[in-house]
């Protein structure tokens, strides 16, 4: 797609807005992630970020949150831009702790686990 800038409109440092810097990197990613209290060292690679992140969960259902939070960030940002919405850590939050609930449904083997956790935020 052409488009006139690639840079991020949500953070500061104005980095091109590739996978790595849209949903660890950038401010409001970051953001994003410590409303589930996650936090990492942003400036690594995207692989040793998916690894801090899953031993900071310390949960099997680690790669279900990272998908749901990457999910929350993207459906988040895509709001601000399409529809004018304007995007928060508390409403990416918001929208990763409805999807969540919709997992438990789909996992009833960890469902006491994954309420726990949820529970916990």
């Amino acid at each position: 797609m052409n488009l006139d800038s690639y840079t991020c409109k949500l953070c500061i440092l104005q980095r091109r807005e590739i996978v790595n810097h849209l949903f660890f990197r950038c401010n409001f990613a970051r953001a994003c992630w410590n409303q589930i209290g996650v936090t990492y060292i942003s400036t690594r690679t995207q692989w040793n970020i998916i690894t801090q992140i899953k031993g900071k969960l310390g949960v099997p259902f680690y790669m279900e949150i990272i998908i749901l939070m990457t999910w929350s960030i993207w459906t988040t940002i895509n709001n601000w831009m399409f529809n004018s919405v304007d995007p928060s850590p508390q409403l990416c939050k918001d929208k990763f702790s409805s999807k969540f609930n919709l997992l438990l449904r789909a996992c009833p083997r960890l469902i006491h686990l994954m309420e726990a956790w949820l529970h916990s935020l």
